[in-house]
């Protein structure tokens, strides 16, 4: 009698894990070397495949040290399979977190009343592509080159994107969209008073709280703050400049309440626009997909809404946290996903608070070292 075929199960490693695991393979000790050695015969005999995302490329690749790097791919290209995220170009590049959120904004489109849940479970079956591991790191070592300072640029962009946002420089985003809508602009003198102001606050931030790595913390606000005062200018004329805010931050009239705050259409601005981009590979009507799919309609946009509100805050707002969100959203697809301690909690009080999260999130897992994951992956 022929055996039903065993399904795989797709296990998500932090990039930190990576590093130790080429670390641990030529450590002094053989109890650590022996474990490492444990964890990559697991990955590669049992039933157990490794799941590979553009990011876990991205930071692996841009580690300032040569030598490390050289590890790092001879330890990937080791495994006989490996389960990429599906690029949506089919460029052979193991996808992203846009090539994960273009196959689920997809499905939320197609079936309106599909829950998170729903959705999560139609995109599972076709997200991941199987190959080697010498073939996944093939396209990124071909172009390795050419890559690295691209990857080096990509981290200093999330650096200050972590940055911006993680301040509250405005402090207006609890008060209600409708106090904007009447009126017409502050006299310019008040404008400048209130740019400066603001652009004195975000500085600040910045430069107490700043990923270290930013060179230049006073130069991140001033460009900021300068895009700002640039649409400012624009508004000059218009009769009602928070109609013309919210047209410019696709919001509709008709989608705001009495109870509606700024920091919400500001969330649903950056939904959009990641949105946009998004439906220019989709070709989908625009009006009915803005209405129709929300960031809290696709899991990953439950992840990270979740990882804003509930990961512990820290002293110093690393770029890397946004790498670390996106392969957070992996944990909706992979049985078992590791990331690091900060995020892990974050989702642990998060699953308590949010009904919908727990209902999309699969296994996650921390650790500090090769053997613990291997203890973890054992004991399930």
């Amino acid at each position: 009698m022929t055996r039903p075929l065993k399904r795989p199960r797709f296990v998500a490693l932090d990039s930190s894990h990576f590093v130790n695991l080429a670390r641990e393979l030529h450590a002094p000790d053989g109890a650590t070397r022996t474990a490492a050695l444990a964890l990559m015969e697991a990955l590669m005999t049992g039933s157990d495949v490794l799941v590979l995302s553009f990011h876990h490329f991205q930071e692996l690749l841009v580690y300032g040290d040569a030598r490390v790097v050289a590890e790092q791919i001879r330890v990937l290209e080791a495994f006989p399979l490996v389960a990429l995220v599906t690029n949506q170009r089919g460029d052979g590049v193991a996808g992203s977190i846009f090539d994960l959120q273009v196959v689920e904004v997809l499905a939320a489109f197609r079936y309106p009343k599909a829950t998170p849940r729903m959705v999560r479970d139609a995109v599972r079956s076709g997200l991941f592509r199987l190959t080697s591991g010498a073939e996944a790191v093939r396209v990124f070592q071909r172009e390795l080159p050419l890559l690295q300072p691209e990857f080096v640029r990509m981290a200093a962009r999330s650096r200050k994107i972590v940055a911006i946002a993680q301040s509250d420089f405005t402090g207006v985003g609890h008060r209600k969209v409708s106090e904007f809508l009447t009126g017409g602009l502050h006299a310019p003198i008040d404008i400048q008073r209130n740019l400066a102001r603001l652009g004195a606050a975000l500085e600040s931030d910045i430069r107490q709280h700043g990923d270290k790595k930013i060179p230049d913390k006073g130069a991140v606000s001033a460009a900021f703050m300068a895009d700002i005062a640039e649409r400012g200018r624009a508004l000059e004329g218009s009769d009602n400049p928070g109609l013309q805010i919210l047209a410019w931050s696709d919001v509709d009239r008709d989608e705001i309440t009495p109870d509606t705050t700024v920091g919400e259409v500001s969330d649903w601005a950056a939904f959009r626009t990641k949105l946009k981009q998004m439906n220019e590979a989709l070709n989908l009507p625009w009006r009915e997909l803005k209405r129709g799919v929300s960031e809290s309609r696709i899991p990953s946009g439950i992840i990270d809404r979740a990882l804003k509100r509930f990961r512990p805050r820290s002293a110093e707002w690393k770029g890397s946290d946004l790498i670390d969100t996106h392969l957070a959203c992996l944990a909706s697809y992979c049985d078992i996903t590791f990331m690091d301690k900060r995020t892990h909690e974050g989702l642990q009080v998060a699953r308590k608070k949010m009904k919908e999260l727990d209902s999309i999130l699969r296994r996650v897992e921390k650790a500090k070292n090769t053997r613990v994951v291997l203890e973890r992956l054992a004991n399930s």
